[in-house]
């Protein structure tokens, strides 16, 4: 149970967990936290010896205790000089951007060259997405005007406004300069072995196809185990291009 003065995780259970096992085996350097919610991400990556900058558009949410917090809009300029961080951690962010380019572009400024960001979003394109997409034609639940201003004040960062999948997010990081060393997700989802048997025909169907045509549309990666059965939350790391870190 989280304790009054710890601060509550926003992403779902698992994520934390792999994005610090992930830089538990990297070298000690600068990480920005962005957005980090009530910093819970950062007190863990501080507490194994990051240097952790955290950064939100709400700093009032925020309650990690021997850390502070920097007031930033990712649909502006960070307040941070240019390729300070060894690594950005953009976790649960993307879908909430009302421009994801320009964000993950100033995200690619206070980068170094060779460092790496982590992005964490919605898995829009596993398979209990797909078919709910089927069904109702859209990945993410429909905001009404009046439950805009009810549930999320008048605010879009608190809102899903941009669900978007692995392979805009592939374009729009390599447009900003990074390229994807890895993917993982969060953890299995239980209920997703009842739809084994549509992931196995969407993945006969899949060999159908020329090996032109499944490179043409990244179906190695958007109808493989990670993304297509894997779990809610994807998780991709990117490096910067420059020397590789």
């Amino acid at each position: 149970m989280t304790s009054p003065h710890q601060p509550k995780a926003l992403a779902r259970e698992g994520t934390h967990e792999k994005v610090a096992a992930y830089l538990d085996k990297k070298p000690r350097g600068r990480l920005l936290d962005v957005p980090t919610g009530e910093g819970a991400l950062a007190v863990i990556l501080h507490n194994m010896g990051f240097d952790v900058s955290c950064c939100d558009i709400e700093t009032e949410r925020f309650s990690a205790r021997g850390l502070r917090v920097d007031r930033g809009d990712l649909t502006k300029r960070l307040p941070y000089d240019d390729g300070v961080f060894d690594y950005v951690c953009f976790l649960e962010a993307i879908e909430h951007m009302e421009n994801p380019y320009s964000a993950v572009r100033e995200l690619s400024r206070v980068i170094k060259p060779g460092g790496t960001l982590i992005l964490t979003t919605p898995n829009y394109l596993n398979v209990e997405r797909r078919l709910k997409f089927l069904v109702t034609g859209f990945f993410t639940k429909p905001v009404s005007g009046k439950a805009f201003r009810e549930r999320f004040s008048g605010k879009t960062h608190d809102m899903h406004s941009s669900p978007i999948g692995y392979t805009l997010i592939r374009f729009i990081l390599e447009h900003a300069g990074f390229t994807i060393t890895d993917m993982t997700y969060d953890r299995k989802k239980k209920k997703q072995v009842f739809l084994k048997p549509l992931v196995w025909l969407i993945r006969l169907y899949c060999r159908l196809w020329s090996r032109s045509k499944r490179e043409e549309y990244w179906l190695d990666q958007t109808a493989g185990p990670v993304i297509l059965d894997g779990g809610n939350t994807l998780i991709i790391f990117a490096r910067k291009d420059g020397i590789s870190r």
